[in-house]
């Protein structure tokens, strides 16, 4: 199976508008991630060398060598996500005409919506450790790229809600209550933290990108 991230953005976004049950939201919220973490590490790099931002250097190279990473992680849970509903998907088609077919298919469903359950989250969680690194860098990076820094928070942010819906969509579908509980409650502390912080980010910016003018108000 090719992967989604070997495809170019035209013939991705053509299976996504398609009538293919996946890829779907949840791999475009971890494509969202990634765009938020490059962007950030965009920052830095448009930092790093420039002599009029040489004070901001050291801590620039730092948030870089922690956000690298976390792009080929967004990266890999684009497929991730997809290939956790395929498998959700195939459970679903499983025969049912005798009852043990059909307590076998039960117990395939619940396992494989764990799954679709825990991959969104793992974008979330993803979500979590990239806004630290755009924190790292706020007001610390070369103000040319401000509205890079915005785009990047607000990414960040699309992806953390798109991931908490997904995480939400699935566990609908299980019975195991104590999972349910356990993974909603951690999904919501990770969200709430998450959507503050890159808001946060995203209106400090918003004022600054705004022109100076006294007749421009709101």
């Amino acid at each position: 199976m090719e992967r989604l991230t070997d495809l170019t953005v035209t013939q991705f976004t053509d299976i996504l508008a398609s009538d293919a049950p996946a890829p779907g939201g949840g791999s475009v919220a971890a494509l969202f991630g990634a765009c938020g973490a490059s962007l950030a590490v965009m920052t830095a790099n448009l930092t790093i060398g420039k002599k009029k931002y040489a004070d901001h250097w050291k801590n620039a190279e730092a948030a870089k060598t922690v956000g690298e990473p976390l792009i080929g992680q967004f990266l890999k849970a684009i497929d991730d996500d997809t290939l956790a509903f395929n498998k959700l998907f195939q459970a679903m088609h499983l025969p049912k005409d005798t009852d043990e077919q059909k307590a076998a298919r039960r117990a395939a469903i619940e396992e494989t919506t764990k799954e679709a359950a825990n991959m969104p989250f793992h974008t979330l969680s993803l979500c979590e450790r990239t806004v630290s690194v755009l924190e790292q860098l706020a007001g610390r990076v070369n103000p040319n790229c401000a509205s890079d820094f915005g785009v990047g928070a607000a990414a960040l942010l699309t992806a953390a809600r798109g991931a908490w819906l997904n995480v939400n969509i699935n566990l609908q579908g299980l019975s195991d209550e104590a999972f349910v509980r356990d993974l909603f409650d951690r999904a919501k502390a990770i969200y709430d933290d998450v959507t503050a912080r890159t808001e946060a980010l995203y209106h400090a910016v918003d004022e600054q990108c705004r022109p100076v003018c006294n007749q421009i108000e709101g």
